[in-house]
């Protein structure tokens, strides 16, 4: 069973390595690598939903060929919803599960647009405001704030120009996740990922903030993705 893995704003394929040791031997954990982070570093960061979708599909599509699931955070949630209504489009196999975590349905108004537009310092201190998990000093420190940046507001943008298009919903079982302390995600917001299926629908809630999967909620997540798989 392979688990596709997609990030949340700002991050990586690197933010779910750990997961590769946590979880069963029968879960082949995959991250995704997007361009302009990471080893990609020098690529153009994609700044466009459907670009990132229509890029990673024709990266992947020959992978599909064993059961699989996808899990995505926040920005990756997005990710993971609008490439299976691509894998749907093309009459391939759905996944086992789709785990969508950290945010809102896709089909709800976004709370702020133009974020990534603001000066540095308001846009970092809206981010902890709405997300938090920014770290102190961040602004003082010249190296990171010049690397992360430009990936932040590259990702922001991509989550705030994202337009929901009306779909055939899909047939595949989704499991909706939060942190009990996620400020962003509301709980009629996660309730309402059922209206995105015909399939099982299912939503919990797991110790920590916006970040739980990173941290105090990590270990009963994967356990829970574990039981689902297996």
């Amino acid at each position: 069973m392979r688990l596709f893995c997609l990030p949340h704003a700002g991050s990586g394929a690197a933010a779910f390595y750990r997961w590769k040791r946590l979880l069963p031997a029968g879960v082949s954990v995959c991250p995704v690598m997007l361009p302009g982070r990471e080893i990609r570093i020098a690529e153009g960061a994609l700044l466009r939903v459907s670009e990132i979708v229509d890029a990673l599909h024709e990266a992947v599509k020959g992978s599909l060929d064993r059961p699989f699931a996808i899990f995505g955070h926040s920005m990756g949630a997005l990710l993971a919803f609008e490439w299976a209504q691509r894998i749907a489009g093309d009459g391939l196999r759905g996944p086992a599960c789709l785990f969508v975590s950290g945010r809102n349905a896709p089909h709800l108004p976004f709370r702020h647009r133009g974020l990534h537009k603001l000066a540095d310092a308001e846009f970092v201190a809206e981010l902890n405001v709405r997300y938090g998990g920014v770290p102190e000093g961040f602004l003082e420190d010249a190296d990171m704030r010049e690397f992360f940046l430009p990936i932040l507001r590259a990702d922001l943008e991509v989550v705030e120009t994202y337009e929901y298009q009306v779909m055939e919903k899909l047939g595949v079982p989704v499991q909706a996740f939060a942190g009990v302390d996620d400020r962003s995600v509301s709980e009629d917001g996660l309730a309402r990922w059922s209206e995105i299926t015909n399939g099982p629908f299912s939503v919990r809630r797991f110790p920590g903030d916006h970040f739980y999967h990173l941290g105090v909620g990590q270990a009963e997540l994967l356990r829970v993705i574990a039981e689902t798989l297996g």
